[in-house]
């Protein structure tokens, strides 16, 4: 079960809101996860690696890249590969006005995933398993490797 909490245009993640004890209760059994489009298709990711969320930018492309490498981005003096998400799951370009990089770390490495639109953060029931829940750090290493 997904279940919106909040919301917000441009969000940083480096350290999640505090919850009050009533809300650490409720939260007990759910995990916190941003929910997202990929192709028309809703997903969403665990919060724990996405570290911010920066607007898409054009990025200066690598030779001999696979085709879900969208290249190179500097982020305030730092080198960050750009990943499409949408590329890696459905074989289309990401794109449209409300893109959006996730900036995700794997380990001591940062990469961006491109997302066809960010839409909220939300709580998933642990138990329950669902096919939408993208591992990002997964396709960041896929990528980084």
């Amino acid at each position: 079960m997904i279940s919106s909490t909040e919301s917000t245009a441009t969000l940083e993640v480096d350290s999640p809101p505090e919850l009050g004890p009533s809300a650490e209760s409720a939260a007990a059994g759910h995990a916190r996860v941003l929910l997202f489009s990929l192709a028309g298709h809703r997903h969403c990711a665990g919060l724990g690696s996405v570290r911010e969320i920066i607007p898409v930018q054009a990025a200066t492309s690598l030779p001999g890249a696979p085709d879900h490498v969208r290249g190179l981005i500097n982020l305030r003096g730092s080198i960050v590969t750009v990943i499409d998400a949408t590329m890696c799951e459905y074989g289309v370009a990401a794109g449209g006005a409300g893109a959006s990089i996730l900036l995700v770390e794997r380990g001591s490495r940062v990469a961006g995933v491109v997302v066809d639109e960010v839409h909220d953060l939300g709580l998933l029931d642990k138990d329950i398993p669902i096919d939408a829940l993208l591992d990002l750090g997964a396709m960041v290493q896929m990528a980084l490797a």
